[in-house]
This record gives C-alpha cells, sequence and structure tokens, in this order.
C-alpha cells in the first residue's frame, strides 16, 4: 500500500486514507487525479458506482465512480481501495467525494447503483437531495435470473416411463424461449416512451405474457 501511495503522490493523485480505531491499520484509501476532479467539478451531475473483484493480488475491491459528461462521454471521476464493504465505509467514501466538489451548488443530481444495500443506504445518508437510479443491467440480470426459476411450466409426467433425454431437450428449449419472450415483455414495460404506452405494456406483461406466473409478477 505504500508504494500505491507512493506512486500517487508521484503521478498527481490527490488521496486521502483512513485507518481502523487502533490506527494501526489502513482501513480505506480514496484517490483521484486533478485531472479528473476538474472533470468532475465541470460534470457532477451523473455519477455511476460500481465495484469490480478479484483484479489485484490482495484480492481487494475497486470501488469506482463514472462521471457523464454533457455529450454523453464518461470519465474515471474517483477511486477507492475499501478493506470492507459496509456503510460506515461507503458514507466514508461519498463525504471525501463531496469534498472534491468546489461548489456545494453544484452537487451531483443522479446517482446510478446497483443493489448494494449498504451503498444504497449510504448514498441517502450523504445525498440525500438528489434521484438514486438502479443500474438498468443489474435489474435485468437479476429478473432474467428470477424468471428462469419462477417461470418454468411443467411438463406432464408419463406414467411408468423413462424421462426421454429428447423430451428434456425439447421442453429445456420452450422454457428458454419463454425467457426470452418474457424478458422482452419487461423490456417493453422499462422502455416505455410515455405513460399510455407504459399502461399497455404492463397490462401485456402481467395479464398475458407472465398470466401463469404470479409470483414472478409480484416480485418483479
Amino acid at each position: 500500500m505504500q508504494y500505491l501511495i507512493a506512486k500517487l503522490e508521484k503521478h498527481q493523485y490527490v488521496y486521502f486514507t483512513r485507518a481502523n480505531s487502533e490506527e494501526t491499520t489502513l482501513e480505506d484509501l480514496f484517490f483521484a487525479h486533478t485531472d479528473s476532479i476538474d472533470i468532475l467539478n465541470t460534470f457532477p451531475t451523473v455519477l455511476v458506482m460500481d465495484s469490480t473483484y478479484k483484479t489485484n493480488t490482495y484480492r481487494m475491491p475497486l470501488f469506482e465512480i463514472v462521471g457523464v459528461t454533457s455529450t454523453k462521454m464518461t470519465y474515471s471521476a474517483a477511486f477507492s481501495f475499501p478493506s470492507f464493504e459496509r456503510e460506515n465505509n461507503f458514507i466514508w467514501k461519498l463525504e471525501m467525494l463531496v469534498g472534491l466538489l468546489t461548489s456545494k451548488r453544484n452537487m451531483p443530481k443522479v446517482i446510478v447503483t446497483d443493489r448494494d444495500l449498504a451503498l444504497m443506504k449510504s448514498v441517502f445518508e450523504v445525498l440525500p437531495k438528489m434521484d438514486h437510479v438502479l443500474w438498468y443491467f443489474h435489474i435485468e440480470k437479476n429478473v432474467k435470473s428470477r424468471c428462469i426459476t419462477d417461470c418454468r411450466i411443467k411438463a406432464k409426467p408419463s406414467k411408468g416411463k423413462v424421462v426421454d433425454k429428447d423430451a428434456k431437450e425439447a421442453d429445456d428449449d420452450k422454457h428458454c424461449e419463454l425467457v426470452k419472450k418474457i424478458v422482452r415483455a419487461w423490456r417493453d414495460v422499462v422502455n416505455s416512451p410515455t405513460e399510455d404506452s407504459f399502461a399497455i405494456a404492463c397490462l401485456t406483461f402481467k395479464d398475458e405474457v407472465c398470466r401463469l406466473f404470479p409470483l414472478f409478477v409480484k416480485y418483479v
């Protein structure tokens, strides 16, 4: 970690550290390049936050904050190596992020995250006035995963017969097509451009496509 800090200083990064209560072990490291800080202060409106895992020798998660410019380009705003992904760790990181902003009138308006409950609570704690949006990718991944397990039409068992391999493969193919159909219907709901089209897509999703799977509809 000392080597990393030396490199951060050499390449003009601004960094903050936090030790544990005994002040003997480094618990959090937060850093951002000076150029990134300038861009952050120009385009702070939308920020995306997520962690990557198992990408370094020490298997520490890398927490990354990405911003979006007015031309829909992305930039790396800041990074952090946390020892834990607990609420107090996230709160500290968000407070360090806010400290990089030169004007409190120019605060983030939208924060995009996955469904990490500790991170979600921390965002509400530090930035209560902004809109919090869940990342579409993670939502669809969860919906598809739940659909695969919940939306299966049970084949009628044949009395006294061993399950035929070809019949099983045919059932699997039908299930795969059913999942694709349901996910497409869910996307229609999410991507509805107007309130009227949203209402129609919801009815189609609930009463037609997912009529046989009320538990899945309740989950969504």
